[in-house]
């Protein structure tokens, strides 16, 4: 079950090792060439990772026609998206615009999607209740998830901590907006597909349905509010403490009004 002793211990040793490896990165890493390469590395890495169980299950398993999860076709769950937006913002010309803000909302996107995946991994706990008599770190589908959630996070964590991405409230709100809009048509099209293949309803997105039965107020439209408030509080906050005064959002607001007010002054004088 979630949050038995070896999955408290899985959390706590990726987190020192994700720690480890980004603290390492900010001493050895200087080059943008290099900062390039590494965030490339980890974008493929979640990648791979994520499809590794079809390598596992028809190479090592010998299972001539294994079951593939809808996930390993197209990006049906926000985690699916993240792992595949941020494989494009990797490799990608940042400085476009619409590029540049789809990257802030894989940077804070990204990285809630990590921590959830790992926290509240639905593989493992629907593996517990499925098998009474084996662990979930004995099934391969499950650690795999946990370690492309583990790989997809320090990728996005790193985005925000080499630069690539700065948390301004002129445009991270933005970027969630936009990265929530690309969520909002990717479930469309997967429940969409589900319906005329005849295939289950995965609730892409929780579109169909909520995602907890007793909290009905919490749907996508909901969630969506809730991101983007979450977006503008961190970008005020990121400003508060990485930009001088003259240079946060709310000057930006007040220089039109001294202005117009130095112009009323010159006109009266």
């Amino acid at each position: 079950m979630l949050f038995d002793i070896p999955h408290i211990l899985y959390m706590v040793i990726s987190a020192i090792i994700t720690a480890c490896i980004l603290v390492a990165a900010a001493f050895l890493i200087k080059t943008k060439k290099r900062k390039e390469s590494f965030l490339r590395f980890w974008a493929l890495a979640t990648v791979f990772i994520h499809y590794s169980s079809i390598y596992s299950d028809y190479y090592i398993g010998k299972v001539k026609n294994p079951e593939l999860g809808l996930s390993m076709f197209i990006p049906a769950y926000a985690c699916n998206v993240c792992m595949w937006l941020l494989l494009i913002v990797a490799f990608s010309n940042r400085k476009n615009k619409f590029i540049s803000l789809v990257s802030h909302f894989v940077a804070l996107g990204g990285i809630v999607c990590g921590i959830v995946g790992i926290l509240l991994n639905e593989n493992y706990g629907a593996f517990a209740a499925s098998n009474p008599g084996m662990h979930p770190m004995q099934d391969f589908e499950v650690v795999k998830g946990l370690l492309s959630h583990s790989t997809m996070l320090l990728g996005c964590i790193y985005l925000l901590v080499s630069d690539f991405v700065k948390v301004r409230v002129k445009t991270t709100p933005l970027g969630v907006t936009v990265g929530l809009s690309i969520l909002f048509v990717d479930g469309l099209i997967v429940n969409g597909l589900n319906t005329v293949f005849g295939m289950p309803d995965v609730n892409s997105m929780y579109l169909h349905a909520v995602p907890f039965e007793k909290m009905p107020w919490l749907n996508t439209l909901t969630i969506g509010i809730v991101g983007v408030t979450a977006a503008f509080v961190i970008s005020v906050l990121a400003e508060q403490f990485t930009l001088p005064k003259h240079r946060r959002w709310y000057s930006k607001i007040k220089a039109p009004e001294i202005e117009s007010e130095q112009m009323e002054e010159t006109v009266n004088d």
